[in-house]
């Protein structure tokens, strides 16, 4: 059975690790794809929580009535009491994610790296994996990433991951009238940005004019100290569904996307890309496969070492013409390749592989 042989749209329930509303993953890979307001859509994807008790987790799934459950990066043991309710419903079983959560390194921090290596928490992901019908992860190299851990459970590998609305892309809020970088992230990304920090003081200190700006719950660099009022962090945005309009508003001229190079990262999406594109920002970012696609052909500009970083800043900044060719490149490829569109099919084609494998 497919999804196609449905007369309605597929209910479909995601469940993830909060207590609180659906993080970005979830909004990124399901949310805004999925958007009611979109129109007809082939899947209405309901959101559900973390509950410590098997009976709240009864009681939620009685209550929801899917016909396709998902686990987005669950990695409690009551995974389980939600993979046996879907199995008794005979209902297939997706789990996703969208990071290498089986070898998270010491350089997001300190207390992510306990979190996430806990040996209980290992456990628990492992079986969830194991235990459900598919998996489907966000890039190709995750998906060979997890082909190496040998689970027995199918593996899916998405091609696009951060998508766009058709409307979002082109309207563009004016750049700030003076020069102003920034990087937008979580506290576990401080190695990534202290890697470029030497090209980003250097810049500062020949453009007296720059200002540079650090969005999210990452910390401001204390390099970063002696440049006083030029240099300001800015709260981080709870809601997912808040951040791109917030993002927007900024008036970046160059948005930075640096990061290590070591496996774990090589993993990822290029979703800062996506991020910046889509608010009118130039974007530098790292020379690693990650990137390579999405900048190709002129919609980004990729430096390696410190010294191509300060080079290329400073290039991206005083020219105009140069950061207005990127964003025009960068868009038009948005509209081809990374619309909600293209996100939904794909999506929809991971439900059917599930509900076939479900079907045998």
């Amino acid at each position: 059975m497919t999804s196609g042989q449905f007369a309605t749209a597929l209910d479909v329930l995601v469940v993830y690790d909060g207590k609180r509303g659906p993080t970005a993953t979830q909004m990124i890979s399901f949310g805004q794809p999925f958007d009611p307001s979109s129109g007809p859509l082939p899947a209405h994807i309901n959101f559900e929580k973390h509950y410590t008790e098997p009976a709240e987790v009864e009681r939620a799934f009685a209550s929801s009535r899917p016909q396709i459950l998902v686990l987005s990066r669950y990695t409690s043991e009551r995974g389980q009491d939600w993979i046996r309710l879907a199995k008794e419903g005979r209902i297939p079983v997706i789990f996703h994610i969208d990071d290498d959560l089986l070898a998270v390194p010491a350089s997001l921090g300190e207390a992510k790296f306990k979190a996430y290596n806990d040996p209980a928490r290992l456990d628990a992901l492992r079986a969830n994996i194991e235990a459900s019908d598919l998996l489907y992860v966000s890039t190709a190299e995750l998906g060979r990433r997890f082909a190496e851990y040998r689970f027995t459970t199918p593996i899916v590998a998405g091609d696009v991951y951060c998508s766009v609305a058709p409307e979002q892309i082109g309207a563009l809020i004016p750049p700030a009238s003076g020069p102003v970088i920034g990087y937008m992230g979580t506290s576990g990304h401080s190695a990534d940005l202290t890697m470029i920090m030497p090209a980003i003081c250097g810049v500062m200190d020949s453009i007296p004019s720059l200002q540079f700006e650090v969005f999210g719950t990452i910390e401001m660099p204390p390099e970063l100290a002696r440049f006083g009022s030029r240099a300001r962090h800015l709260p981080p945005v709870a809601d997912y569904r808040d951040f791109m309009p917030r993002l927007r508003s900024l008036g970046w001229w160059v948005g930075l996307a640096p990061l290590e190079d070591n496996h774990f990262n090589r993993c990822k999406a290029d979703t800062k890309w996506v991020e910046y594109s889509m608010a009118g920002m130039a974007v530098l970012a790292s020379d690693l496969p990650v990137y390579h696609r999405a900048c190709d052909g002129g919609a980004g500009v990729l430096a390696g070492a410190t010294e191509a970083w300060s080079d290329a800043l400073e290039q991206m900044i005083y020219r105009p013409d140069l950061r207005s060719a990127i964003i025009e490149r960068a868009q038009a490829k948005l509209g081809q390749r990374y619309t909600h569109e293209c996100l939904r099919a794909q999506v929809m084609a991971v439900f059917d592989r599930a509900l076939e494998i479900a079907a045998v």
